[in-house]
């Protein structure tokens, strides 16, 4: 599942005022509350409007993890708000997510020979 999240400056600060934390401390935390909130402030609904109710960022992570991992998720967040500036640029979302694939095939296997 794709989502359309887009941050600015007044998002951000909206979800660190609220966190009392440096956005960068935000995506170290995979707290379903913190995955709605940054569902809440960065998404734009099917109508291009900013910004959803707590109700359909709940419903928008139900949605999303019926196909799709919170971890991919969180994923999906950061690389958001790398493109729109918020985080660095040099962190490699991609890398990460082979990284991730990676160990869980590695720890697959191992379980599979047990």
């Amino acid at each position: 599942m794709e989502l359309n999240l887009k941050y600015n400056a007044t998002k951000v600060d909206e979800i660190e005022q609220m966190r009392k934390v440096p956005i960068e401390n935000c995506v170290s935390d995979s707290s379903i509350s913190m995955l709605s909130l940054f569902i809440q402030k960065g998404l734009i609904d099917e109508n291009g409007v900013h910004g959803v109710s707590k109700n359909v960022a709940m419903n928008v992570i139900d949605d999303y993890l019926k196909d799709g991992e919170k971890d991919d998720l969180l994923l999906d967040i950061t690389e958001a708000l790398i493109k729109d500036g918020f985080l660095s640029r040099r962190l490699d979302v991609e890398k990460i997510r082979a990284m991730k694939n990676k160990r869980l095939t590695e720890a697959q296997e191992k379980m599979e020979n047990l």
